[in-house]
């Protein structure tokens, strides 16, 4: 939703010198190929990133994404304005002041995602909702706690952790974190699945980041779940 309305924005203000250079129509197509390629480019790499840079940290890491998405996306993005504006050759002058404009943006887009993913951790821990409706808990006793913090798996032994219980059933992990739908959580290893009001913080060990429980429990973070664990800002 979020992009349709940036979407609309730009078609109809025509940023960059678009307006001056098609309709209405011709800067709406513009603008949905130009910014969804450039979601999906920065999605990839920051993906691929995660993967093959994953133990670096966060201020090492980040400009080498920024630059890659932008050495990707710019050549791209300026043949598509040159093909369908015809906004002037392509010479340097045309390509490198709209590479210099991506990178600008990248930068901005990654310091607005660094500052969203500090704010959870400067208020108030919440407490973990008891999760009444999830269907993981029929299998539980009666008088279990309802609060789940995670699930872990240990061969075809699935731990349920509260606050201060643990269980243990005998069921596939994948599931176990079906049965966990209702509640908001995350997978960040194939072996384990966090809620998400149960994180206090976020730590980084030997390279690669942990989440810490509000009971205490440190969970890995693998980097397969690491890009989206960073996108909704948890990490």
């Amino acid at each position: 939703m979020i992009v349709v309305v940036i979407v609309l924005i730009a078609a109809m203000t025509g940023p960059f010198g678009t307006y001056f250079h098609g309709g209405f129509l011709t800067r709406l197509g513009y603008w949905s190929a130009a910014i969804c390629g450039g979601i999906a480019v920065a999605r990839t790499v920051r993906r691929l990133a995660a993967r093959w840079l994953g133990d670096l940290p966060f201020v090492a890491r980040e400009p080498v994404t920024l630059v890659v998405i932008t050495a990707i996306f710019a050549p791209v993005l300026h043949v598509w304005t040159e093909s369908l504006f015809r906004m002037g050759g392509v010479g340097k002058l045309a390509f490198w002041p709209m590479a210099a404009k991506i990178l600008a943006i990248c930068v901005m887009v990654s310091i607005l995602r660094f500052c969203l993913s500090k704010l959870p951790k400067h208020m108030p821990a919440a407490e973990v909702p008891p999760s009444v409706e999830a269907r993981l808990l029929r299998r539980l006793p009666d008088d279990a706690d309802h609060a789940v913090l995670r699930l872990s798996a240990d061969g075809h032994v699935v731990h349920v952790v509260t606050a201060d219980q643990r269980f243990e059933l005998r069921m596939r992990f994948s599931d176990a974190v079906k049965e966990m739908d209702l509640v908001e959580g995350y997978c960040t290893h194939r072996s384990h699945w966090v809620a998400r009001a149960a994180v206090a913080e976020t730590q980084v060990r030997n390279g690669r980041p942990s989440l810490v429980l509000t009971n205490g429990d440190m969970v890995p973070v693998s980097r397969k779940y690491q890009p989206e664990l960073e996108a909704v800002g948890v990490l």
